[in-house]
């Protein structure tokens, strides 16, 4: 297969659905000879955070000169991105040569058999495979949804991370928080430890689970903490504290380039998972933690651009908990600026509540469908704002980019451009920005040509 037959078959293997389950990755991966076991595993999943600890994690190991592999879900744009090793995407020939060598294998239990493989089993697999032919030190593995039962949960990490526990895919997780922890609590082994950020209900019952495998449990709040933070250029500067360290270690003065108290909590659960990593690994040291932090790069988290005098702000806040971060972050950053809001959200998602934390009076909405047949309508949108009485301006638009394009053209100067609701409108709205930079700066260069040419003359 080459890339595009690739993602047509995973596209096809999407009709499948969501399953939870253990069995067809285990089946895939007895195929495939086991590739999870060539290599240490760092583990991650929580409601909201998963993918900026393991970016930042990723970078960390990866100033310390160590091959790193990563695995993330969704992607934005291609199905490369979700698999990337040693500073890159994997190429669409080495997708397709994985997807080639797992296809094969899923054929194989199958006709054994066992029931055909999900779209994310498969990519998982793809992930294992490829990390082995990589040779990599670390996989660091980002859990799908839950942990209990999702196709990443086949391997023994180094540690386990649970960024944090909130209400969200409830469908196959649980209607409580203590169900939902349960699930994400799934991906603590025997005697590995966990770090977290959760609280409340999810902390105890983490801690309950922890206690029962015998798992050295570190927690936000008692083993590490921010003490301080304030805002720094494009980012953050935070003093955090974290116990278990000599003396001269305990606090530390770490630059992040993400904004937020949120963003913040999540470079201490990665610095916290990192710490004991370094126990064990003497590659790593105090100076490639604070390089690698400061190095991180991971899109649609309150991702920034100023263009033409339109500043645009791109963040997967796609659940409650997700917006009230970002919320906090808007607060924090641009407090009184009218925001026009590009918005979708997914059917199955709490999109009344979203809207409540982040549609204020006088802002403008919007309303696109997002590219997935799990997409909420736009008409259902504008019915939720109106039912909630917000005084907002309603626009519905046929595209993403339709969308972006109106959201910029009523833009004025002190306005924000706000694109969030979910994550499967950010890979449009990195083309749409990436296009108008790439204009921008075209006739930036025009501009300046024509200016010597005049002064030539």
């Amino acid at each position: 297969m080459n890339y595009e037959e690739s993602a047509a078959w995973l596209e096809q293997a999407a009709s499948f659905g969501i399953k939870p389950g253990l069995e067809r990755i285990k089946a895939m991966l007895e195929k495939l000879d086991h590739p999870e076991l060539a290599y240490k595993v760092i583990h991650v999943t929580g409601t909201n955070g998963k993918g900026s600890v393991v970016a930042m994690i990723t970078s960390v190991l990866e100033n310390a000169t160590l091959r790193i592999g990563r695995y993330v879900s969704p992607h934005l744009i291609n199905y490369t991105e979700r698999i990337y090793v040693g500073g890159h995407d994997i190429s669409r020939e080495d997708f397709a040569k994985a997807a080639s060598v797992v296809r094969e294998a899923s054929e194989k239990v199958v006709s054994d058999g066992v029931e055909a493989p999900t779209e994310f089993e498969l990519l998982t697999a793809m992930a294992f495979w490829y990390f082995k032919e990589q040779k990599v030190d670390y996989a660091v593995m980002e859990v799908g949804m839950g942990g209990l039962y999702d196709s990443t949960n086949v391997i023994l990490p180094v540690v386990s991370v649970i960024t944090n526990v909130a209400m969200d895919h409830m469908k196959y997780l649980g209607n409580t928080l203590q169900e939902i922890a349960h699930q994400k609590a799934g991906i603590i082994k025997e005697g590995i430890p966990v770090v977290t950020a959760a609280q409340h209900v999810a902390l105890k019952q983490l801690k309950k689970e922890a206690h029962e495998k015998k798992s050295r449990i570190y927690f936000y709040g008692r083993d590490f903490e921010i003490s301080a933070r304030q805002r720094w250029q494009n980012g953050q500067v935070m003093t955090l504290k974290r116990k278990d360290l000599p003396k001269e270690l305990e606090d530390s003065l770490l630059y992040v380039p993400f904004v937020g108290a949120h963003q913040a909590v999540n470079a201490a659960v990665a610095t916290m998972a990192l710490s004991i990593i370094m126990k064990q690994d003497q590659r790593i040291n105090e100076n490639d933690l604070r390089e690698g932090l400061a190095r991180t790069n991971w899109q649609g988290r309150f991702e920034i651009h100023t263009i033409h005098d339109v500043t645009y702000v791109l963040d997967g806040a796609h659940n409650p908990a997700g917006a009230e971060a970002l919320q906090e972050a808007l607060q924090e950053q641009y407090p009184k600026n009218r925001r026009l809001l590009v918005f979708t959200s997914l059917a199955d998602k709490d999109t009344e509540t979203v809207i409540q934390m982040l549609v204020r009076k006088d802002d403008i909405v919007f309303a696109c469908e997002a590219p997935t047949p799990r997409t909420r309508k736009t008409k259902e949108i504008g019915d939720m704002i109106e039912a909630q009485h917000i005084k907002a301006e309603f626009h519905e638009e046929p595209s993403v980019r339709e969308a972006l394009e109106a959201a910029a053209k009523t833009a004025k100067k002190e306005d924000i451009v706000l694109v969030c609701g979910s994550l499967y409108i950010l890979g449009e709205a990195i083309r749409f920005i990436e296009e108008k930079e790439m204009a921008a700066k075209q006739q930036e260069t025009e501009s300046t040509k024509a200016e010597e040419t005049k002064q030539d003359k």
